[in-house]
């Protein structure tokens, strides 16, 4: 069953009053204190603010409350799976996903899905989104996770997680000294770009597009499909790279890589799930949808 105390937290929280709760629960106000207490002693912080008007949640409280109602219903959602003969998940997973999301996103992910359902046998295949669309036209894999989907009317997308691309350089490029720069700096200066085909491309194209900078004028210097060799040429000093956040942790907080800020020049975009037309998924596939969605609103806080 879910954590006892987290339930306790839950009702006191709504009630604001101990002593409401502790009747609510059928148990004693001195436990109910008891189980906050303890609460607050984990997590370091007081949940609650005791004022002469009575309780209130501090933001550790407010977050944790949020945090406890996704979790019972998650529980809730589990036991009508157990009581349904769903829950122990069994059989074979085959996603095909764009670079970015397979190297920089699904790893961790993947692995607290296999502790959860270790009976599925997960096979992951990378590819750009062309290459994801057409796994899932061929029926070769059950899911793609990509950065858009374009008019495809046999399949359907929906968004799970916010991502940015932003433009990087190493710290000694003449960008990266520069007080303020402009979309023009960036059109003019030698690049890296992600190969035609690839989702982080075409949202790149766009945004410059947006921007009032043709991306056919771009002084391309490279192109490659590898968010590791271009960050590799960009460290070296080869030109500016377009990249994600996702895939920039490392570079970033070490200083190898700084990110170009341009007024005006946002290049965002949402990562999909993304599924053949027709009824939810069920099963693992519909399982592990579920599980992308609760993993990302987790990373959102």
């Amino acid at each position: 069953m879910a954590d006892y105390r987290l339930h306790v937290f839950r009702i006191a929280a709504e009630q604001l009053n101990f002593t409401q709760a502790a009747r609510w629960l059928h148990i004693s106000q001195p436990a109910v204190t008891q189980h906050i207490k303890l609460l607050e002693e984990h997590y370091g912080q007081a949940l609650f603010l005791r004022e002469p008007g009575g309780l209130k949640l501090t933001a550790a409280g407010r977050a944790l409350y949020e945090h406890v109602i996704e979790a019972e219903a998650l529980h809730a959602d589990l036991e009508k799976r157990l009581q349904a003969g769903m829950a122990v998940m069994s059989g074979s997973l085959k996603i095909a996903a764009s670079t970015t999301i397979a190297q920089y996103l699904l790893p961790r992910w993947l692995g607290r899905f296999q502790q959860t359902h270790p009976q599925v046998a997960v096979e992951l295949r990378m590819g750009n989104t062309e290459e994801v669309i057409g796994g899932l036209l061929a029926r070769r894999v059950d899911l793609g996770l990509t950065e858009g989907l374009g008019a495809r009317r046999e399949l359907k997308a929906e968004k799970f997680y916010d991502d940015e691309i932003v433009a990087v350089a190493a710290p000694e490029h003449g960008l990266a000294r520069k007080a303020k720069l402009t979309a023009a700096d960036l059109a003019g200066a030698p690049c890296v770009l992600r190969e035609s085909g690839s989702g982080t491309r075409e949202v790149v194209e766009r945004a410059l597009r947006r921007a009032r900078v043709d991306p056919r004028k771009l002084n391309v210097v490279l192109e490659s499909s590898s968010s590791e060799t271009i960050k590799g040429l960009v460290e070296s000093g080869v030109g500016v790279g377009y990249l994600s956040r996702l895939a920039l942790r490392h570079e970033l907080a070490r200083g190898t890589l700084v990110v170009l800020t341009v007024p005006g020049l946002k290049i965002t975009r949402g990562l999909h799930v993304v599924l053949p037309q027709g009824p939810r998924a069920m099963g693992v596939a519909g399982a592990f949808v579920d599980f992308l969605q609760g993993a990302a609103r987790q990373e959102k806080r």
